[in-house]
């Protein structure tokens, strides 16, 4: 019997484990591997959310971190610019880290299709960690030998590109491991850990600059930090951000170590054997009497069978003659057993040999038969929803003390203003996060991802127009408590909304073939969707004096443009995502029967947004050619007669072929010409007859 510890603390395959299905059909090799991971146990299932979920803690953690950073290094670099990072600097950091996000979430979900998804598990966390290690020991150099900018810069970059690859791993990963009956709990754990990891970067912050507050003077500010308080606000900041590097650390052994999706390795690697003996070694089976080999298999060899529900089993339960196709011993040593209900058994056999990836496949999948329209959909939701909360998030230092304090003056000392800002970012932003994301854990299967994505979108489009309109006033009377309290209930219906199931759903609606890569174009629709908010946000204009310096006369504003995108947002996902999550029984639908796609093929190709995009296309063509033909009447006249001239005998012998074919089929006269066809006798290796001009020799064919 494996040891408990042993169980959690696994390095990468069970050694206990020694079984073979060479013997058993692919088919049912499948089933097994669907059946396996339907009745995976906690300890088998966690582990996966934990590998994935600590990856995704430090993403949030390094993407946030740089909030509570920002100050501290305005005012250790830029103290001729009033202790304040200059506006282009802070703004560029923000948008590197964005666009190196798009850059890992497309290349890196191509390739997990591609090359697979353990491949690149392990690889994009070594990234995260290098890239949060040069970011720690960027410097000046001596006498301003480099510049601390340009190096940051260089390495957010380089770390946007590893956070950005986390999003469609890590979801696909777990989407693909996950038990039908959970896989919506466990995405749901995964995401939760971006708010925690948020979390996380302001304790870290309050925990270092405590730690050190006695090389902070109590009177030092902004203008006045001596070389003492800059050496200690130095030290500061590369420990908040190094801290991060420890959980990503601990998780990258196991990242590299995982095995295949069995998903990934069945469907596009083409080999149920690997996966189904993967898959029984990594799931930590019981050596006593439970063994793959001793319970599907027995000396004849016999294929696995659907019992009737005559017998008193359930529909849909997989058995052999004699014993069921998996079953495990509990801790009575009693045998369970664990079966596919109906609707996912058919969806298994529907789903027994899904094609290849491949262009055509490609093509017809997303083209013809209107899964494209799924993906714009995905893609869309999660533009809109981006749009406001990295907008709103990554600025959320200046706008929760705009919040905060109102018309009265923030604090000026250092030390109170660090902390007032930690202390209002983990009330604001953390708390009403952490509350939102907790709801969907618990509501995800009550309500479904549908229903919860339309009830964020509408109360964050309510909120957002009620903030947006009120909000001046407010300001104006001091009814600053009521502005945060609206603030935290954006939070809430952010990941008790959108924000956490544009994640979920593209690791779910997609076939394995293309998952990685429709999950990574989703994700990097939502970070565009952040780039645009902080370009726009960083550099508006209202006019009337109301841009980006006076945050309290444009933030109202530039909420009441967000509420139009929730409202979009809203209208799309009614309008374009798939209504029913479930079967008619109740029981949610497996990941094969989402890959089968929209019930009803080709609508998308003759939807009057489809026949426009043709038109179009076939009208650029059209101008094409005519651009074409006038440039080719200008060549000059021998030339264009030469052209003339051949087309004209090209046209002459299609016709003298098409009439000795017909000729030929009437008097059925055929031979071989030598590569296994059989053709009329005239056309030999494509010539009319012996002299090899296209002519035909005098009463031929006649």
């Amino acid at each position: 019997m494996v040891l408990w510890g042993f169980r959690w603390f696994r390095l990468f395959l069970n050694p206990f484990a020694k079984d073979s299905f060479e013997h058993i059909s692919e088919s049912d090799r499948r089933l097994y591997i669907l059946e396996r991971l339907e009745g995976a146990e906690f300890s088998e299932w966690s582990w996966v959310v934990v590998v994935a979920g600590v990856g995704f803690f430090t993403d949030a953690y390094a993407i946030f971190a740089i909030n509570m950073v920002v100050p501290m290094l305005g005012i250790i670099y830029y103290p001729e610019n009033g202790g304040v990072m200059p506006h282009n600097y802070d703004i560029a950091l923000s948008v590197l880290t964005l666009g190196g996000s798009i850059i890992g979430q497309i290349g890196f979900g191509l390739a997990a299709d591609i090359w697979g998804r353990r491949k690149m598990y392990g690889t994009e966390l070594v990234i995260t960690i290098a890239a949060t290690l040069g970011v720690v020991m960027s410097s000046n150099g001596t006498e301003g030998s480099m510049s601390v900018i340009a190096w940051l810069l260089v390495w957010r970059f380089v770390l946007g590109i590893g956070i950005g690859a986390d999003y469609p791993l890590s979801a696909v990963i777990c989407s693909e491991f996950a038990p039908t009956r959970l896989r919506g709990k466990m995405l749901t754990a995964v995401f939760m850990c971006q708010p925690l990891g948020q979390l996380a970067a302001t304790l870290v912050t309050l925990i270092a600059t405590a730690r050190q507050r006695n090389g902070i003077p109590s009177d030092a500010t902004l203008t006045n930090c001596d070389a003492q308080c800059k050496m200690t606000m130095d030290s500061i900041w590369r420990w908040i951000i190094g801290v991060g590097v420890i959980p990503a650390v601990i998780a990258l052994w196991f990242r590299l170590t995982i095995i295949e999706s069995p998903r990934y390795t069945a469907d596009v690697g083409r080999d149920t054997r690997k996966a189904a003996s993967e898959l029984d070694r990594y799931l930590l089976m019981q050596t006593a009497g439970s063994s793959a080999t001793s319970v599907i298999s027995n000396q004849a060899g016999q294929p696995l069978q659907r019992v009737s529900t005559d017998s008193g089993v359930a529909k849909g339960h997989i058995s052999r003659t004699s014993s069921p196709i998996y079953n495990r011993p509990n801790t009575n040593h009693a045998p369970e057993e664990h079966f596919l209900e109906a609707p996912q058994l058919e969806a298994a056999e529907e789903a027994h040999t899904p094609p290849p990836p491949s262009w055509k496949d490609f093509k017809q999948y997303f083209w013809h038969d209107g899964n494209l329209r799924t993906l714009i959909a995905t893609s869309f939701c999660w533009f809109c929803v981006d749009l406001p909360f990295y907008g709103l998030g990554m600025n959320s230092p200046k706008i929760i003390t705009t919040i905060w304090y109102g018309e009265n003056a923030p604090p000026t000392q250092i030390y109170s203003l660090i902390t007032h800002n930690v202390w209002q970012s983990l009330i604001i932003v953390s708390l009403g996060a952490i509350i939102g994301s907790a709801i969907t854990f618990v509501a995800i299967d009550k309500l479904g991802r549908r229903n919860i994505q339309i009830n964020g979108f509408f109360w964050l489009f309510i909120l957002f127009v009620v903030i947006g309109g009120s909000f001046n006033h407010l300001y104006d009377i001091g009814g600053t408590s009521a502005i945060i309290v609206l603030y935290i209930l954006c939070q809430i219906f952010f990941n008790f909304g959108p924000n956490t199931t544009t994640y979920i759903m593209p690791a779910e609606l997609f076939p394995t073939r293309y998952r990685g890569l429709c999950h990574g174009i989703s994700a990097a629709f939502g970070k565009l969707g952040s780039v645009v908010a902080q370009l726009f946000l960083a550099y508006i204009n209202y006019g009337h004096g109301i841009n980006y310096q006076t945050i309290n006369k444009w933030l109202p504003y530039s909420l009441l443009i967000f509420s139009l995108f929730m409202l979009l947002g809203l209208l799309t996902t009614l309008r374009l995502l798939p209504a029913s999550e479930t079967n008619p029984d109740t029981t949610p639908k497996t990941l094969e029967q989402w890959a089968l796609g929209r019930p009803i093929p080709n609508t998308f190709a003759t939807h009057p947004v489809s026949l426009f995009i043709a038109r179009i296309y076939h009208a650029l063509v059209d101008f094409l050619e005519r651009i074409y033909l006038v440039l080719d009447s200008m060549i000059g006249g021998d030339e264009k007669e030469r052209r003339e001239e051949a087309k004209r005998r090209k046209e002459e012998m299609e016709v003298e072929m098409r009439r000795v074919e017909e000729v030929a089929g009437r008097r059925g006269s055929f031979r071989d010409d030598g590569g296994g066809e059989r053709v009329p006798s005239p056309f030999v290796k494509g010539r009319l007859d012996g002299n090899g001009d296209g002519r035909l020799s005098p009463g031929q064919g006649r």
